[in-house]
């Protein structure tokens, strides 16, 4: 296991780097780069952003079009989406 000489401060405030869990081992933490700057979210995905109260209450998960389990708020928004799109 690598160690990093910084401090935890530094780190959570730099736009640049993102501190997670990692779901493969419990209790340790991951470093990562995002592909976009912190609080910024690309035009491509600017469509699928949850509103505040779009899609509330819903909770588990549901199987996605490719089999794969999805939460049902993803599903839902994707679901509106869609109709949007062809309306």
């Amino acid at each position: 296991m690598a160690k990093i000489p910084a401090s935890i401060g530094a780190l959570m405030g730099d736009p640049n780097i993102s501190i997670s869990s990692s779901p493969f081992a419990p209790g340790k933490v991951i470093l990562k780069r995002p592909s976009f700057p912190k609080g910024r979210v690309p035009g491509h995905l600017t469509a699928f952003l949850i509103r505040p109260g779009e899609c509330a209450g819903r909770r588990g998960v549901v199987t996605g079009p490719r089999g794969n389990p999805i939460p049902q708020t993803a599903a839902c928004v994707r679901e509106r989406h869609r109709r949007g799109a062809a309306a």
